[in-house]
């Protein structure tokens, strides 16, 4: 028997669905970051939407 799909696994089989998705990115910086992050320090960050190829 197989184990069930953890969360992760069925989170990125959604995200794969999707046409785009979400990045955080540093406002002062440029650089990519997590969208955690990005949430959670609004006066230094965004969370752009990216559309999938």
């Amino acid at each position: 028997m197989s184990a069930p799909p953890t969360l992760n696994a069925t989170m990125k089989a959604e995200q794969m669905k999707s046409k785009s998705f979400k990045v955080g990115r540093s406002a002062k910086t440029g650089r990519f970051t997590t969208v955690k992050k990005a949430t959670q320090r609004k006066s230094t960050h965004v969370v752009e939407t990216i559309k999938k190829k």
